[in-house]
């Protein structure tokens, strides 16, 4: 199973490509595009505007509460019906980079023809972080205790899921930062159920629904 949360089309050459390449290729590379991913420059600015900034500390025993898990679902199917039909253009990203995984083994080999695909995604990408922002103050969560709570969720299903700090990551390209390393995702979730068996409770009712809206996770959303 090759399934990966992915944050934007640069974040995914930066993450997948790894420190075995080049990093002066991908950093240039990213730096040459990043005027065709303009858009995606709003992110930082959105994401301040998630009004808990509080940092959200997890419990030593890893365990979910049932209003965790009722307010991330609930906000997943928020973004999900603000997006509406171009939801769809998740879905289609998603498989097209499960396809090519597939084919490579698990690794993105052509970063060029990747962030050519996910050009089209940028728009769609940012207005997806808005309704993120409006689901999430709904909520009252914190963009950390969100994060940990969809890796803690997708864990007790056994899916991974692949965590990026896009607005850390988009400041530094746009402010023509060049780090000496790509800045290494963070892997949540799992390859089947794992983690407190309370959590498996908490989720189960929603299997379905957190699968059918995985293309979010898999950006992470």
């Amino acid at each position: 199973m090759k399934k990966l949360a992915i944050g934007c089309g640069i974040l995914l050459v930066v993450g997948l490509v790894g420190a075995a390449v080049a990093t002066y290729f991908v950093v240039n590379r990213v730096k040459s595009t990043v005027a065709e991913f303009a858009a995606l420059g709003e992110v930082p600015a959105i994401e301040r505007r998630v009004r808990n900034a509080d940092t959200f500390t997890p419990p030593k025993s890893g365990e979910l509460t049932e209003a965790q898990v009722t307010r991330y679902v609930k906000v997943q199917q928020q973004v999900r019906a603000l997006l509406g039909s171009r939801f769809d253009q998740f879905q289609t990203k998603y498989a097209e980079l499960s396809k090519r995984m597939d084919k490579d083994q698990g690794t993105v080999f052509d970063a060029p023809a990747v962030i050519t695909a996910y050009r089209d995604l940028a728009r769609t990408y940012v207005d997806a972080k808005k309704a993120q922002v409006e689901a999430l103050n709904d909520a009252k969560f914190s963009l950390s205790e969100y994060r940990w709570v969809r890796q803690q969720a997708y864990a007790a299903i056994g899916m991974p899921v692949m965590d990026f700090d896009v607005s850390k990551m988009i400041e530094g390209v746009t402010s023509g930062k060049s780090p000496e390393q790509p800045q290494a995702p963070t892997l949540g979730g799992s390859i089947g159920p794992t983690g407190p068996e309370t959590n498996k409770t908490l989720v189960a009712p929603h299997k379905k629904q957190l699968e059918d809206n995985a293309p979010l996770s898999y950006f992470g959303l």
